[in-house]
């Protein structure tokens, strides 16, 4: 909860303020001069806002301004003046203030201008976070969890041991195997062992003399030899089709095998990344996978978390995509709102960082201007309140929510103060179950 202190000669004014702004859900307190404002920093008090009238007896609002400019105090002062004017307000921000307000003043101007000094702020914060993520080619994460495995990826890439990669479809097993391939001036393989027919995979894969078949009128060399002194990742390596599994399992081990029409052994010197969405030591296990094969393939075994697992991750890949897009469209900077960020750190990414990315591609052909906000966002539809099954997490967060709405009389920030949660994130919320004040 953000703290606002008050500081007005005019009690009319700090009541007004302070039931203003508690009701959009901020702490407020109030003094009616600046050295009471001061007595208050120097007991310790810490505030996030301090709105102060520019003229009072004592210590008045610029006096105020430039003890908190003398002694450091990193807090954002808006003045208010019944005696504005332009040149008053150049002076006040050449001093330091952060905004400026003359009386009269409709009480959305106070309300929009607290507001947007906060979200500014938040967005600072989150772009001071977001430059301690790391970038590594086209992998980018904060979370302690991909720090952990690039940790282990350094250790291993050096070496030509086989690496397997598990972890659901589009959780970035792709460009972690790009960052195990060390050697860039070697060869980078990739092979999406679903995409390519049984009946072709081992021609695919370890070539063949031309005559071994029907239409194979040249040598091919195939995908193994192709990947000679580097790397050949195997995508989905559980859908290798169990006749080919032994010719693969010759080769890691001999670093031998014969393409289709020859009897002469090609010796290669490549290196083995595979990767799998499946639970493959089960498929090993019922016999569906060769055991032997995968004893050999997983000397190394990743895990890469799912995306709702590493929401540390979220913000720093859509600032990246956002990047990315934003040069290939010709859109220059773009920005995720407040708002926005909420929507995508409560989405639970059951497409993992594909979904995410496919997201991102989409809000910035939408977007009008250079902000993203949740309308601009096309994430799948949340369930309705009516199929939220009982007993589930689900049901009690929606069960929690309702509670508050009920015993704040549907008033959204006093519900959301009553939670502990910001008012966009509860306002999410209440869109994902579809709940309304009336």
């Amino acid at each position: 909860m953000k703290h606002i202190l008050v500081v007005d000669d005019e009690k009319n004014m700090c009541t007004a303020l302070s039931i203003l702004l508690e009701n959009d859900g901020f702490a407020v307190e109030s003094v009616s001069d600046g050295k009471d404002a001061i007595d208050l920093l120097l007991e310790g008090k810490i505030f996030d806002l301090i709105i102060s009238d520019l003229k009072m007896p004592g210590v008045d609002g610029i006096e105020l301004l430039n003890y908190l400019q003398e002694k450091k105090y990193n807090i954002p002062l808006i003045l208010i003046t019944a005696y504005g004017s332009i040149e008053g307000a150049v002076e006040a921000m050449k001093l330091g203030a952060t905004d400026f307000i003359t009386k009269p003043f409709n009480k959305d101007i106070i309300r929009n201008t607290v507001h947007r000094l906060f979200r500014i702020e938040e967005l600072e914060e989150e772009n001071r976070e977001l430059k301690k993520a790391i970038r590594v080619g086209k992998l980018v994460y904060r979370s302690n969890g991909m720090a952990k495995i690039m940790d282990t990826v350094k250790k291993v890439a050096p070496y030509k041991s086989p690496v397997l990669l598990l972890g659901e479809s589009g959780s970035g097993k792709g460009i972690i195997a790009e960052n195990l391939h060390e050697d860039k001036d070697k060869p980078f393989i990739k092979v999406h062992c679903p995409a390519i027919p049984e009946t072709l995979i081992e021609s695919e894969l370890f070539g063949y003399r031309k005559g071994a078949f029907t239409g194979a009128d040249k040598d091919f060399r195939g995908k193994i030899r192709m990947a000679e002194g580097g790397t050949l990742f195997l995508d989905e390596i559980g859908d290798l089709p169990q006749q080919v599994q032994p010719k693969l399992l010759r080769m890691l081990e001999e670093k031998t095998f014969e393409p289709l029409g020859s009897t002469t052994s090609c010796f290669v010197n490549t290196r083995i990344i595979c990767a799998t969405n499946r639970d493959i030591e089960s498929l090993a296990a019922t016999g569906a996978f060769r055991q032997d094969l995968f004893y050999r393939i997983n000397t190394i075994t990743i895990t890469v978390p799912p995306l709702r697992d590493r929401k540390d991750d979220i913000l720093p890949l859509s600032e990246y995509f956002l990047e990315l897009f934003g040069k290939e469209m010709g859109k220059g900077a773009i920005f995720l709102d407040p708002d926005a960020q909420s929507a995508l750190l409560e989405y639970a990414w059951p497409g993992n960082i594909r979904e995410l990315k496919n997201v991102i591609e989409r809000a910035v052909v939408l977007c009008r201007n250079k902000r993203i906000s949740p309308p601009d966002l096309p994430l799948r539809p949340p369930p309705s309140s009516e199929e939220v099954p009982k007993g589930t997490l689900a049901a009690t967060e929606q069960s929690l929510l309702v509670e508050a709405l009920s015993a704040c009389n549907n008033n959204i920030t006093q519900a959301a103060k009553r939670l502990g949660i910001s008012r966009s994130t509860m306002r999410y919320r209440m869109s994902k179950y579809n709940l309304r004040t009336g």
